[in-house]
């Protein structure tokens, strides 16, 4: 806040590998899209920090003007444009493996994706970041019993995708054909 722009790479050294992370899940796992978001957030961090003197805690702090760029950036209607990476590059040694787990990773990404977005930001701020639940709480404004609550809506709804994905064809018309005897 004083001038300092060696301070100021610090923070950008030492938070930049897990915001890009974190704006990465955000907009969809984009790394151009990324990128630019977290130029964006660092720049907006840089100008408040110069701007304005009142405390702030600084993880939490960065975290909420990345969340904010964010889903700003999801709400304006913009197609995904595809990366030319992801088209050109070798196989790897075994390309069945590497597609189950990419099938895999897909899936858990789409349900992340469908989850609210204060769900997304709070399960991607706990399991990715490893942010506690006060710098959560700060980041999304929100109490920290409310946080644990948003953390444990979302993880029923991650589990409760995946059992309906792994369930059975079979199993899922026996249902329905109950369901509609019942009436």
């Amino acid at each position: 806040r004083l001038g300092y722009d060696d301070a100021f790479e610090v923070i950008d050294d030492r938070y930049r590998p897990a915001l890009l992370a974190y704006t990465r899940q955000m907009l969809g796992w984009s790394n151009a899209d990324a990128e630019d978001a977290l130029q964006e957030v660092l720049l907006r961090a840089y100008s408040a920090l110069r701007r304005d003197d009142r405390p702030v805690t600084l993880r939490a702090w960065l975290y909420r003007i990345a969340h904010n760029y964010c889903i700003d950036q999801v709400r304006r209607p913009v197609p995904a444009p595809c990366e030319l990476y992801d088209v050109s590059r070798p196989p790897s040694r075994d390309p069945v493996a590497e597609a189950e787990q990419r099938e895999t990773v897909g899936r858990l990404v789409s349900d992340i994706q469908r989850l609210p977005q204060q769900q997304r930001s709070a399960i991607l701020m706990s399991a990715v970041d490893g942010m506690r639940y006060v710098e959560i709480a700060a980041a999304l404004e929100i109490s920290e019993p409310a946080v644990k609550s948003v953390l444990n809506r979302a993880r029923r709804s991650l589990h409760a995708a995946k059992e309906a994905r792994e369930a059975a064809c079979v199993d899922i018309r026996a249902e329905l054909d109950r369901a509609h005897d019942r009436k």
